[in-house]
């Protein structure tokens, strides 16, 4: 199967590769991370003068950023491994479950810059402004996975795409924000991911469409010739009786 569909032809196994790889790398520096902001207040020493509700506040977050990139790097692991031994619906159910949970977080992500926004001012008003639009199309997308509605998943691809023309072209010099070499790599390659992943679910949505339709018309096909055959049948071994019959005579 190929992603014919915004990736231009890649196949299958090759972008879940991708997204199994990339996944288990950022997991793990992600896990990387999360032990160090838990061992920060040791190093730093902190734990004498440091205001207890702030001690609480970065173990807390550091368990559950550990948390998440442990979720994350199983899932990508066994993406990784069915991927690996040609599992394709295995693949398939993963690719969803990724789409669901890429989908889920996005609309508590935006709701949270709602929240942030009220009583900033000026600032506010426009973060509560793009908190409105981004969750507007998340929950489109949402909806769209939910229902299998091609058309709303593919006008949310659309609108990544614009935005990230956008992102890139804010970050060329003197006309914008100005992104470090290193932030243009992140973003790109998480545009790759997160937004790859709802892309090859959108292409197999497509694929599965494609293939009950083929299934419908075969089963057609198939009742269509059983029938031609029936009556071909029945026309060969019918033979009723004549309304006018011969003659004794000419019987005889």
């Amino acid at each position: 199967m190929k992603i014919t569909r915004f990736c231009w032809g890649v196949e299958l196994s090759r972008a879940v590769k991708y997204l199994g790889l990339y996944g288990l790398v950022m997991s793990v520096i992600g896990v990387i991370g999360a032990v160090l902001l838990f061992a920060l207040p040791s190093i730093l020493g902190l734990h004498q003068d440091a205001d207890p509700n702030l001690l609480g506040g970065l173990y807390g977050g550091a368990v559950f950023f550990l948390l998440i990139n442990i979720g994350w790097f199983i899932f990508s692991h066994i993406l990784f491994e069915r991927n690996r031994n040609n599992d394709i619906e295995g693949v398939k159910t993963m690719i969803k479950i990724g789409s669901y949970i890429i989908v889920s977080l996005q609309p508590i992500y935006f709701a949270i810059l709602l929240i942030i926004g009220l009583g900033m001012g000026i600032v506010g008003v426009i973060v509560i402004a793009i908190g409105v639009v981004f969750l507007i199309f998340a929950s489109l997308l949402l909806h769209g996975i939910r229902t299998n509605s091609q058309g709303k998943v593919k006008i949310w691809i659309i609108v990544q795409f614009v935005f990230f023309g956008l992102a890139l072209f804010a970050s060329i010099p003197g006309l914008g924000v100005r992104y470090g070499l290193l932030e243009m790599i992140i973003l790109c390659l998480s545009f790759m991911y997160f937004k790859g992943m709802v892309i090859v679910h959108y292409n197999i949505m497509l694929e599965n469409d494609r293939t009950m339709n083929m299934e419908i018309a075969d089963g057609m096909n198939k009742e269509t010739s059983m029938d031609t055959t029936m009556k071909t049948k029945h026309r060969e071994f019918s033979n009723p009786m004549s309304d006018n019959p011969p003659p004794y005579a000419a019987v005889v």
